[in-house]
């Protein structure tokens, strides 16, 4: 069937950033703290069944979504957009201790809503900013402030499907976070609604303010069947069909040369489907169909675009069923037609390195994935990247395996530190921000780093500490791990042996702190999980200190 490509807009592309080879640049700004507010909006917390579309904040950041920049204004607006504003609504803001650092009255702004514009510059610390009057029950919401970010690691990544709201909106989260990319499905019978006809449209609307205005790397998931071709909507085609095989060649031939042509500058990947055995439809669950696919995939792809990369197979990988599939992925040589391994380890409700005989676990599985890389390498010797294009914890909703927001973040660290050590390549955090629509079942889907568009993009504490994370740890190699017990210390240094970062922390307890003696020869800084920062100097080129169950950082130069 010949095929249509419907034209998106003729604008010529902005200005972008060469197109960035694997690797880290150090942050000149990776010492300079972060703001967190762990204030919550005082609403009734998500319930199964329930959409986050009917909580609407009633206060709001003006800008930045929360995640604000170190010049940037800090303002609120309170009450409802379009309604009259509050009277008599009064503010306040508190640091970590919940020692009050400014009060004042709102104002009525251009917006024509109550506004809270802060005089006092806030230093490094812990802040929640309340709001309250007649007519308003006391509310309050999360920020950060950030340092910016100079340079991006592109180890640092999200995922961003759960972000329906107007990508523009969303926007702010993302430079806030410091992501170097983003994870995109690119659905086949979303582009081709028409069989025959082609039209990326609303795709390019979405990912051009992130990949051609910001340089953002994007990853591609090509993915889920077509009604018109395959029988159903999640069933993949059957690649013994020489039709079926035909319109999904042509499918993958137009999306990745559009995106080839639209993104010329970009670093570009393509994953090929997204969790065979969670989605394989009417077809078989083995590894060998998966290969089947991916084997029409590739050549594809490699056909219209060789500078793209090639990812596979997005399938979970922690559970003994798991890593057996995998097994027989790689004895069939599935990696013989990729050039990153891809997985997705789930662990939800237990920390990454919680590892019993009848608990699999995250760590125990990046060790086996990297030692099976090692065993079916690439034609020249040298094993397969590995990249985690899904990781995430849900926080409280309504159904088994979620965790709270604190351990959210604690986890989100702890992984990254454990992909690093573990020759992880790339690492999507799953997901940016939370959607308003439930799931299938439902519930609230909680995995957001901020909350959904609807609640303005409130950061949740991971956010911060994954902003945290990204300035600590940006530009940066492991260089080893040192485990005492429940104690662990692994070990950071820039490329240049001029910055040193220490990440401190415990798997006993939540609420333990246990010592611990890290090596510091002289000045330096400890970071929390969220931002906070404390000077400390060593003694005999040790410093005495805690390790809780988040991480903190401990960072000197020289």
């Amino acid at each position: 069937m010949p095929s249509t490509h419907v034209p998106s807009d003729s604008r010529p592309p902005a200005t972008r950033p060469r197109r960035r080879a694997s690797g880290v640049v150090v942050l000149a700004a990776a010492t300079t703290l972060l703001l967190f507010a762990e204030a919550t909006v005082r609403q009734p917390a998500h319930a199964a069944g329930a959409s986050t579309a009917t909580a609407r904040p009633t206060i709001q950041p003006m800008s930045a979504n929360g995640l604000f920049a170190p010049d940037q204004p800090v303002t609120f607006a309170v009450g409802a957009a379009g309604t009259p504003a509050l009277a008599d609504v009064g503010w306040r803001i508190t640091d970590a201790r919940g020692v009050l650092v400014e009060a004042g009255d709102a104002v009525v702004g251009s917006s024509g809503r109550a506004e809270i514009r802060p005089t006092r510059r806030l230093n490094a610390g812990t802040y929640r900013v309340t709001a309250h009057g007649p007519a308003l029950p006391e509310t309050s919401f999360r920020f950060v402030r950030t340092p910016g970010v100079e340079h991006r690691d592109a180890f640092f990544n999200v995922t961003m499907n759960g972000s329906p709201g107007p990508v523009a909106a969303a926007l702010p989260t993302l430079d806030g976070l410091g992501a170097a990319g983003f994870r995109q499905d690119l659905q086949w019978s979303t582009v081709e609604k028409v069989p025959g006809v082609f039209d990326f449209r609303s795709t390019d609307a979405r990912v051009d303010p992130i990949v051609r205005d910001r340089g953002v790397a994007p990853l591609f998931v090509l993915d889920y069947g077509h009604m018109a071709y395959t029988g159903g909507a999640m069933t993949p085609p059957d690649v013994s069909d020489p039709a079926q095989t035909a319109a999904w060649r042509r499918f993958v031939s137009e999306a990745v040369t559009h995106m080839r042509d639209r993104y010329p500058d970009a670093d570009r990947s393509f994953e090929i489907w997204n969790e065979w055995t969670n989605t394989h439809g009417t077809r078989s669950a083995d590894p060998a169909a998966y290969i089947a696919l991916s084997r029409v995939t590739a050549a594809t792809i490699r056909s219209v675009d060789p500078d793209a990369r090639i990812v596979g197979p997005a399938e979970n990988a922690v559970s003994s069923g798991e890593l057996r599939w995998l097994d027989e992925w790689f004895r069939l040589g599935g990696a013989d037609h990729i050039d990153a391994i891809s997985v997705h380890p789930y662990n939800q409700p237990y920390a990454p390195e919680h590892c019993v005989a009848t608990n699999p676990c995250i760590e125990n599985a990046l060790r086996w994935l990297r030692d099976k890389a090692a065993k079916y390498p690439r034609a020249n010797g040298e094993p397969l990247p590995i990249w985690i294009t899904e990781v995430g914890w849900p926080t409280p909703n309504g159904r088994p395996g979620w965790v709270s927001e604190d351990d959210q973040a604690a986890f989100l660290v702890r992984t990254h530190v454990l992909a690093a050590q573990y020759g992880v390549e790339r690492v999507f955090s799953f997901e940016m921000a939370a959607p308003d629509q439930p799931d299938p079942d439902g519930s609230a889907r909680t995995f957001g780093l901020v909350d959904a568009p609807s609640r303005a993009y409130e950061p949740k504490p991971a956010a911060a500490a994954y902003a945290t994370m990204q300035r600590q740890l940006a530009g940066m190699r492991f260089a080893g791990q040192f485990v005492t017990g429940a104690v662990r210390e692994a070990r950071f240094v820039s490329a240049d042996g001029t910055r040193s970062v220490r990440v401190v922390w415990q798997t006993a307890d939540r609420f333990d702190e246990l010592p611990i003696s890290v090596g510091l020869p002289g000045d330096g800084t400890i970071v929390d999980a969220y931002g906070g920062t404390k000077a400390v100097r060593g003694t005999g080129g040790k410093l005495a200190m805690s390790a809780t169950w988040k991480p903190r950082f401990v960072v000197w130069n020289g």
